[in-house]
């Protein structure tokens, strides 16, 4: 799809979804690039504010239409839009850019310095936000919740005007090391006054930008020229020589902490590799942010020598020698993989001015360049995840994250993955059985479809429709509601859920994986099913200008909390030793009746609940653990009679999962046997001739396996018993092998397989 082609999509995608919901086209804008922004990485978690142009003080406008919190470099984001609903816009000018940053600067202005409940009614949602913005603006020094810096986005479906253009917002075209010309994008940043002292910078969301993120499977690279950005000649470095011909180069390097400080808070946490930030959270360990903090204020000339360091990765860097010294002059796409601790501290200090000069402070950095960012392996997992997951894995001691649980690329995911393509759902709503597709990379989906005809493309999206995929993240929020019961969770935004759902699915796969089963993927479609029902039904019946209902639910309400505590509730008060009929679920790819009057119940008691929040913003008061348990707890509500005779005995749920697990685990035992046989009768073979010329002797129940495996492996048969399963005999064949082949790995005579 080329960009003109994107763009006339884009539109008419809000406009059919305007007319579905019954919403103004640049509701469904600011919905959409929300979740695009998300997808990318840049926000977590924006909240609309539902509040127009409003006259303030000496009849200023302000406004703000959304905000959040990167909680990662302490910043708060206001976003705007200036949409047209056209096909031909107007140009985004400097003076219309102007004009949008004044309306945000003036809301932040009345929000923390003024009174801006004289223009607004008491009832109004956007005190609240005002007021709380306003106590992290103004917080203490010492608050983990104070707010740093400001970030104000635009979003635009209008094109830039050449006046924006001709201010190097855009394109730049670099050379790296190894001959290529690469054209990137620098960040749209326009400089603006500092906020009550902290900095403040407008980033530009515009169609071109969108589609260049859309079409990219990596989200929008940094660049940073040292000398030009920074006043630095460059970072002093070793180029490691670690032999020819390999996929990464790699440098050790010594970085002034100011420098290190001034990248992040010129570019903030988007130099934290992605999946990384989304479980740095925002305050890691207290132990190793004060350490770090002490050492920074009172004993700087030390910081080399206490700390360990930074990982980053790049994907292209130029260096320079400068009187015999070799220094790094640019770096393309700078992402730090460990030691984001030490990164925001450094930053911190500048910000909060307890340190502001850094002076004397140098930090250890390893820099490995990956310039391969596309290639894949049989199971779709990119070299540069691969790369990123080992040195997240290994470097990481500042704080403690278990890389496997991060990337798409962990063995829950692939498992999930391949399941979504082999069990079928039956033909519930649709003709045919069609698949719920699993998402666990960025645009797999489509990039699935990339090399297919049309009509392959065609049966591919009859066998997998758009409606049927389910990305990671999704999962992570309908198995934390429904599973998990914790809508506090889910209301925090798809990282804080990632971040709870990804340490316990991995550790848990990791200890039993025979669990993760058929029946455990039906189970989580079902719980889809569950969450998309309730959402499908508010979307459905609420009320708005353009489509007046009378219903409860008024567009611009709080689905995102009001769903997963609306599905939390009813089942949390499902009888003890009782459970849903998943597997009714399942065939009928829809729920009963009896469960959607339930949903209409309860939706209505959630909403009445949370709104009673005692002045706390509705979305914050969500977020609190205290606030489900007192719902869960206090608030009265009994299931229906036709929908407890719908359930099934856990007991019965409890006998379908250990069947399903033993099936599993048969399965797997028989799977990893295969492996090991196919290794082959010549591998197998070498063994013995590499223990004995070594002077290794083989004993005689390893030399009878090893002759059992190289048996299989010449007639590619596994012995398999009456019911299905593997001898003992076999396996223990295999586990005496496997033992001799572990003492030559030991020895360093043979190489792990």
């Amino acid at each position: 799809m080329d960009y003109q082609e994107y763009k006339e999509e884009f539109l008419e995608t809000l406009r059919a979804d305007s007319a579905h919901s019954g919403t103004d086209t640049e509701d469904e804008f600011l919905n959409h690039t929300f979740d695009l922004l998300m997808d990318f990485n840049e926000l977590d978690s924006p909240e609309r504010t539902g509040m127009g142009d409003k006259k303030g003080k000496r009849g200023r406008l302000m406004r703000a239409d959304g905000y959040c919190f990167d909680e990662t470099d302490h910043s708060l984001i206001l976003l705007i839009s200036d949409f047209q609903d056209a096909k031909e816009t107007d140009k985004l000018t400097l003076t219309r850019v102007d004009e949008l940053y004044w309306k945000m600067y003036y809301f932040l202005d009345e929000a923390c310095n003024g009174d801006i409940s004289s223009y607004f009614d008491d009832s109004d949602e956007v005190l609240k936000i005002a007021s709380y913005i306003r106590r992290r603006i103004n917080a203490d020094s010492d608050d983990p919740e104070l707010i740093l810096k400001v970030k104000f986005y635009i979003l635009t479906n209008k094109e830039l005007d050449t006046r924006l253009l001709s201010t190097n917002l855009l394109e730049t075209t670099i050379k790296n090391t190894r001959g290529k010309k690469k054209t990137t994008k620098t960040n749209k940043k326009i400089k603006k006054e500092d906020f009550n002292g902290k900095p403040l910078e407008i980033a530009l969301w515009y169609p071109e930008r969108f589609y260049e993120m859309e079409n990219s499977n990596n989200n929008e690279p940094i660049v940073i020229d040292v000398e030009e950005d920074y006043g630095y000649k460059g970072i002093p470095c070793i180029k490691g020589d670690i032999g020819d011909n390999l996929d990464y180069e790699a440098y050790i390097a010594i970085i002034p902490g100011k420098l290190l400080a001034d990248i992040y808070i010129e570019h903030g946490s988007r130099v934290l590799e992605g999946n990384v930030r989304a479980f740095l959270g925002t305050g890691g360990s207290k132990s190793v942010n004060s350490g770090i903090r002490r050492t920074i204020n009172n004993d700087p000339t030390k910081f080399f020598t206490y700390n360990n360091g930074i990982a980053t990765t790049a994907s292209d860097v130029e260096t320079e020698l400068i009187d015999g010294q070799l220094y790094i002059t640019r770096v393309v796409d700078l992402q730090i993989i460990n030691g984001g601790q030490t990164t925001a501290s450094l930053a911190e200090a500048v910000l909060k001015r307890t340190n502001t000069e850094l002076e004397g402070i140098y930090v250890p950095m390893k820099l490995t360049v990956i310039d391969d960012r596309e290639s894949e392996d049989e199971n779709g997992i990119r070299f540069y995840d691969e790369m990123v997951q080992s040195i997240a894995k290994f470097a990481n001691s500042q704080n403690k994250v278990t890389a496997a649980d991060l990337f798409s690329n962990d063995p829950f995911h692939i498992q999930m993955e391949k399941m979504s393509k082999r069990f079928l759902a039956p033909p519930g709503q649709s003709a045919v059985p069609t698949g719920w597709y699993y998402e666990r990379s960025r645009k797999k989906y489509k990039q699935e479809q990339v090399k297919l005809s049309k009509d392959e493309q065609k049966r591919f999206m009859s066998k997998f429709p758009k409606a049927q995929i389910i990305t990671k993240e999704q999962l992570a929020m309908y198995i934390t509601a429904v599973f998990s019961l914790r809508p506090d969770i889910v209301s925090r935004g798809k990282n804080w859920t990632m971040k709870a759902f990804g340490t316990e699915i991995s550790e848990a796969f990791r200890k039993n994986r025979e669990s993760f089963n058929e029946f455990y993927f039906k189970k989580c479609i079902c719980a889809a099913i569950i969450y998309r029902s309730v959402d499908n039904y508010l979307e459905s019946h609420k009320d708005s200008a353009r489509n007046p209902t009378g219903f409860w639910y008024k567009t611009g309400g709080y689905k995102l909390n009001i769903v997963p505590y609306s599905i939390a509730k009813i089942i949390s008060s499902i009888p003890s030793g009782f459970s849903l009929d998943w597997m009714k679920i399942w065939d009928k790819q829809m729920l009963s009746p009896a469960f959607m009057r339930e949903i209409e119940i309860v939706t209505k008691m959630t909403n009445d609940f949370i709104c009673d929040s005692n002045g706390v913003i509705v979305t914050e008061y969500c977020k609190k653990l205290l606030t489900w348990e007192r719902f869960r707890d206090t608030i009265e509500y009994k299931p229906s009679a036709d929908f407890l005779k719908e359930l099934v005995s856990s007991a019965e749920v409890k006998e379908v999962e250990q069947a399903a697990k033993t099936e599993k685990k048969e399965e797997n035992n028989l799977q990893n046997i295969m492996e090991i046989v196919n290794r082959g009768v010549d591998y197998w073979q070498s063994l013995v001739k590499i223990a004995q010329d070594h002077r290794i002797k083989p004993s005689f129940q390893e030399l009878t396996a090893i002759n059992q495996l190289v048996e299989m492996a010449k007639t590619g048969d596994v012995p398999i018993t009456s019911s299905g399963k593997v001898p003992s005999r076999v396996t223990k064949a295999i586990q005496t092998a496997l033992g001799l082949e572990d003492k030559l790995i030991t020895e360093g005579l043979l190489k792990k397989q």
